[in-house]
Protein backbone atom coordinates (compact mmCIF):
# COMPACT_ATOMS: atom_id res chain seq x y z
CA UNK A 1 0.00 0.00 0.00
CA UNK A 2 1.31 3.57 -1.20
CA UNK A 3 2.22 5.38 2.23
CA UNK A 4 -0.04 8.21 1.27
CA UNK A 5 -3.16 5.84 1.52
CA UNK A 6 -1.84 5.25 5.54
CA UNK A 7 -2.89 7.53 8.10
CA UNK A 8 0.48 8.34 9.71
CA UNK A 9 1.88 8.86 6.08
CA UNK A 10 -0.63 11.23 4.74
CA UNK A 11 -0.58 13.07 8.23
CA UNK A 12 3.34 13.08 7.53
CA UNK A 13 2.69 14.75 3.75
CA UNK A 14 0.49 17.53 5.08
CA UNK A 15 2.28 18.33 8.39
CA UNK A 16 5.68 18.50 6.09
CA UNK A 17 3.63 19.96 3.45
CA UNK A 18 4.92 17.65 0.45
CA UNK A 19 1.92 19.07 -1.83
CA UNK A 20 0.99 21.42 -3.99
CA UNK A 21 -1.66 23.82 -4.09
CA UNK A 22 -2.87 25.00 -7.41
CA UNK A 23 -5.28 27.66 -7.89
CA UNK A 24 -8.10 27.88 -11.06
CA UNK A 25 -10.38 31.15 -11.65
CA UNK A 26 -14.10 31.33 -11.19
CA UNK A 27 -15.39 33.99 -13.17
CA UNK A 28 -18.70 35.98 -13.03
CA UNK A 29 -20.78 35.12 -16.19
CA UNK A 30 -22.02 38.88 -16.56
CA UNK A 31 -19.06 40.72 -16.88
CA UNK A 32 -15.93 38.11 -17.62
CA UNK A 33 -14.38 38.83 -14.24
CA UNK A 34 -12.16 36.65 -12.18
CA UNK A 35 -14.57 36.55 -8.87
CA UNK A 36 -12.03 34.10 -6.72
CA UNK A 37 -9.65 31.05 -6.96
CA UNK A 38 -10.53 27.54 -6.35
CA UNK A 39 -7.57 26.34 -4.01
CA UNK A 40 -6.47 22.77 -5.33
CA UNK A 41 -4.11 20.32 -3.67
CA UNK A 42 -1.81 18.03 -5.46
CA UNK A 43 0.45 15.81 -3.75
CA UNK A 44 4.26 14.64 -5.49
CA UNK A 45 2.86 11.34 -6.21
CA UNK A 46 1.80 8.45 -8.61
CA UNK A 47 -1.26 7.93 -6.33
CA UNK A 48 -4.82 9.06 -7.73
CA UNK A 49 -5.80 12.05 -5.81
CA UNK A 50 -9.34 10.39 -4.97
CA UNK A 51 -7.60 7.41 -3.58
CA UNK A 52 -5.22 9.65 -1.63
CA UNK A 53 -8.08 11.16 0.06
CA UNK A 54 -10.47 8.84 0.38
CA UNK A 55 -8.69 6.41 2.90
CA UNK A 56 -7.85 9.96 4.29
CA UNK A 57 -11.79 10.46 4.79
CA UNK A 58 -12.41 7.41 6.42
CA UNK A 59 -9.56 7.21 9.29
CA UNK A 60 -10.13 11.35 9.37
CA UNK A 61 -6.58 12.44 8.65
CA UNK A 62 -8.85 15.05 5.97
CA UNK A 63 -8.97 17.47 8.77
CA UNK A 64 -5.06 17.83 8.78
CA UNK A 65 -5.26 19.02 5.16
CA UNK A 66 -8.20 21.00 5.33
CA UNK A 67 -6.99 22.90 8.37
CA UNK A 68 -3.88 22.91 6.95
CA UNK A 69 -5.46 24.91 3.31
CA UNK A 70 -7.24 27.32 5.75
CA UNK A 71 -4.24 28.22 7.52
CA UNK A 72 -2.29 28.97 4.42
CA UNK A 73 -4.93 30.70 3.15
CA UNK A 74 -5.50 33.41 5.74
CA UNK A 75 -1.48 33.99 5.71
CA UNK A 76 -1.59 34.53 1.66
CA UNK A 77 -4.81 36.93 2.38
CA UNK A 78 -3.25 38.97 5.30
CA UNK A 79 -0.23 39.40 2.93
CA UNK A 80 -2.66 40.29 0.18
CA UNK A 81 -5.92 41.78 1.16
CA UNK A 82 -6.59 43.59 -2.26
CA UNK A 83 -5.82 40.10 -4.44
CA UNK A 84 -8.41 37.61 -5.35
CA UNK A 85 -10.27 35.74 -2.57
CA UNK A 86 -9.71 32.08 -2.18
CA UNK A 87 -11.85 29.55 -1.91
CA UNK A 88 -10.96 26.39 0.63
CA UNK A 89 -12.50 23.04 0.83
CA UNK A 90 -13.40 21.02 3.55
CA UNK A 91 -14.35 17.51 3.51
CA UNK A 92 -17.90 16.44 5.28
CA UNK A 93 -15.50 13.94 7.25
CA UNK A 94 -13.72 16.95 9.02
CA UNK A 95 -16.80 18.86 9.41
CA UNK A 96 -18.32 15.73 10.80
CA UNK A 97 -15.91 15.75 13.57
CA UNK A 98 -17.08 17.43 16.72
CA UNK A 99 -13.94 19.03 17.55
CA UNK A 100 -13.18 20.54 14.24
CA UNK A 101 -15.62 23.55 14.92
CA UNK A 102 -13.50 24.87 17.51
CA UNK A 103 -9.73 24.55 15.25
CA UNK A 104 -11.36 26.38 12.29
CA UNK A 105 -12.02 29.23 14.69
CA UNK A 106 -9.42 29.26 16.02
CA UNK A 107 -7.70 29.21 12.86
CA UNK A 108 -9.58 32.42 11.58
CA UNK A 109 -8.71 34.44 14.68
CA UNK A 110 -5.20 35.28 12.86
CA UNK A 111 -7.35 36.94 9.52
CA UNK A 112 -6.99 40.52 9.37
CA UNK A 113 -8.27 40.36 5.32
CA UNK A 114 -12.04 41.13 4.89
CA UNK A 115 -14.01 37.43 5.61
CA UNK A 116 -15.73 37.90 2.28
CA UNK A 117 -12.19 37.01 0.41
CA UNK A 118 -12.37 33.84 2.67
CA UNK A 119 -15.21 31.32 0.79
CA UNK A 120 -15.87 27.68 2.19
CA UNK A 121 -16.44 24.68 -0.17
CA UNK A 122 -18.44 21.86 1.79
CA UNK A 123 -17.60 18.60 -0.36
CA UNK A 124 -19.77 15.57 -0.88
CA UNK A 125 -17.50 13.25 -0.98
CA UNK A 126 -18.24 11.98 2.21
CA UNK A 127 -22.11 11.37 3.17
CA UNK A 128 -22.27 12.99 6.95
CA UNK A 129 -25.21 11.38 8.64
CA UNK A 130 -25.85 14.03 11.17
CA UNK A 131 -25.42 17.29 9.69
CA UNK A 132 -26.15 19.32 12.95
CA UNK A 133 -22.16 19.79 12.83
CA UNK A 134 -22.13 21.22 9.74
CA UNK A 135 -25.54 23.25 10.23
CA UNK A 136 -23.66 24.88 13.41
CA UNK A 137 -20.15 25.50 11.52
CA UNK A 138 -21.65 27.00 8.41
CA UNK A 139 -24.10 29.22 10.03
CA UNK A 140 -21.17 30.69 12.01
CA UNK A 141 -19.09 30.82 8.91
CA UNK A 142 -21.83 33.04 7.45
CA UNK A 143 -22.41 35.01 10.59
CA UNK A 144 -18.63 36.02 10.19
CA UNK A 145 -19.24 37.08 6.70
CA UNK A 146 -17.78 33.92 5.01
CA UNK A 147 -18.72 33.42 1.92
CA UNK A 148 -20.45 29.52 2.02
CA UNK A 149 -20.45 27.13 -0.91
CA UNK A 150 -21.82 23.85 -1.47
CA UNK A 151 -19.24 21.69 -3.65
CA UNK A 152 -20.26 19.16 -6.20
CA UNK A 153 -24.69 19.57 -6.08
CA UNK A 154 -25.62 17.02 -8.31
CA UNK A 155 -22.90 14.41 -7.99
CA UNK A 156 -24.34 12.31 -5.04
CA UNK A 157 -27.56 11.28 -3.32
CA UNK A 158 -26.70 13.92 -0.61
CA UNK A 159 -27.88 17.02 -2.20
CA UNK A 160 -31.20 17.50 -1.90
CA UNK A 161 -30.65 16.99 2.21
CA UNK A 162 -27.87 19.47 2.46
CA UNK A 163 -29.53 21.67 0.25
CA UNK A 164 -32.81 21.62 2.70
CA UNK A 165 -30.60 21.72 6.26
CA UNK A 166 -27.48 23.69 5.41
CA UNK A 167 -26.96 27.54 5.14
CA UNK A 168 -25.15 28.64 1.89
CA UNK A 169 -24.59 31.70 -0.25
CA UNK A 170 -22.99 29.34 -3.40
CA UNK A 171 -24.14 26.29 -4.94
CA UNK A 172 -21.57 24.84 -6.65
CA UNK A 173 -23.55 22.83 -9.42
CA UNK A 174 -21.25 19.05 -10.76
CA UNK A 175 -19.48 19.17 -14.43
CA UNK A 176 -21.05 15.97 -14.63
CA UNK A 177 -24.45 17.02 -14.30
CA UNK A 178 -23.80 20.68 -16.03
CA UNK A 179 -22.37 17.83 -19.07
CA UNK A 180 -25.69 15.59 -18.43
CA UNK A 181 -27.44 18.72 -19.04
CA UNK A 182 -26.01 20.02 -22.16
CA UNK A 183 -26.67 16.75 -23.59
CA UNK A 184 -30.15 15.48 -22.27
CA UNK A 185 -33.15 17.02 -22.17
CA UNK A 186 -34.81 15.35 -19.16
CA UNK A 187 -31.52 16.86 -17.24
CA UNK A 188 -31.67 19.92 -18.71
CA UNK A 189 -35.16 20.57 -16.94
CA UNK A 190 -33.96 19.23 -13.84
CA UNK A 191 -31.49 21.85 -13.87
CA UNK A 192 -33.33 24.49 -14.84
CA UNK A 193 -35.75 23.75 -12.11
CA UNK A 194 -32.75 23.81 -9.32
CA UNK A 195 -31.53 27.42 -11.20
CA UNK A 196 -35.03 28.39 -10.33
CA UNK A 197 -34.72 28.56 -6.62
CA UNK A 198 -31.82 31.11 -6.63
CA UNK A 199 -34.25 33.84 -5.45
CA UNK A 200 -36.15 31.94 -3.10
CA UNK A 201 -33.21 29.92 -1.39
CA UNK A 202 -30.87 33.17 -1.96
CA UNK A 203 -28.25 31.72 -3.43
CA UNK A 204 -26.31 31.99 -6.59
CA UNK A 205 -24.98 29.01 -8.81
CA UNK A 206 -21.59 27.58 -10.05
CA UNK A 207 -21.14 26.00 -13.18
CA UNK A 208 -18.04 23.34 -12.74
CA UNK A 209 -16.66 21.32 -15.29
CA UNK A 210 -17.11 23.80 -18.45
CA UNK A 211 -14.25 22.29 -20.25
CA UNK A 212 -15.60 23.97 -23.95
CA UNK A 213 -16.83 27.42 -25.12
CA UNK A 214 -19.73 25.66 -25.99
CA UNK A 215 -20.64 24.56 -22.36
CA UNK A 216 -19.69 28.18 -21.05
CA UNK A 217 -22.29 29.58 -23.99
CA UNK A 218 -24.84 27.15 -22.35
CA UNK A 219 -24.47 27.87 -18.85
CA UNK A 220 -24.12 31.79 -19.47
CA UNK A 221 -27.79 31.09 -21.56
CA UNK A 222 -29.12 29.22 -18.30
CA UNK A 223 -28.62 31.88 -16.14
CA UNK A 224 -25.49 30.65 -14.18
CA UNK A 225 -23.66 33.49 -11.98
CA UNK A 226 -20.20 31.93 -12.19
CA UNK A 227 -18.48 29.29 -13.91
CA UNK A 228 -15.17 27.41 -13.64
CA UNK A 229 -13.70 24.69 -15.79
CA UNK A 230 -10.54 24.57 -18.55
CA UNK A 231 -12.61 27.02 -20.40
CA UNK A 232 -12.31 29.41 -18.13
CA UNK A 233 -9.03 28.69 -16.95
CA UNK A 234 -6.58 25.68 -16.21
CA UNK A 235 -5.17 25.55 -12.80
CA UNK A 236 -2.24 26.84 -12.42
CA UNK A 237 0.39 26.98 -8.87
CA UNK A 238 -0.52 29.42 -6.93
CA UNK A 239 2.06 32.72 -7.21
CA UNK A 240 1.40 33.70 -3.63
CA UNK A 241 2.57 31.36 -1.72
CA UNK A 242 6.67 31.51 -1.50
Amino acid sequence: MSILRTAEGFRDHVSEQRFKVLRQPIIGLSDGKIHHHEWLVRFDHDDHLEGVLRPAEVSGVIKDLDLSMLAQAILVLNEHPDGSGIAINLSGASVDNPNFRASVMACLTALEASPTKLIIELTESWNMKDLSFAEILLAELKTRGHPVCLDDVGAGAASIRYLRALPCNWLKIDGGFVAAAFNTARDREILKALLSLREALDVRFIAEGVETDEIRDFVTNLGFDAAQGYAIGRPEAEPRIS
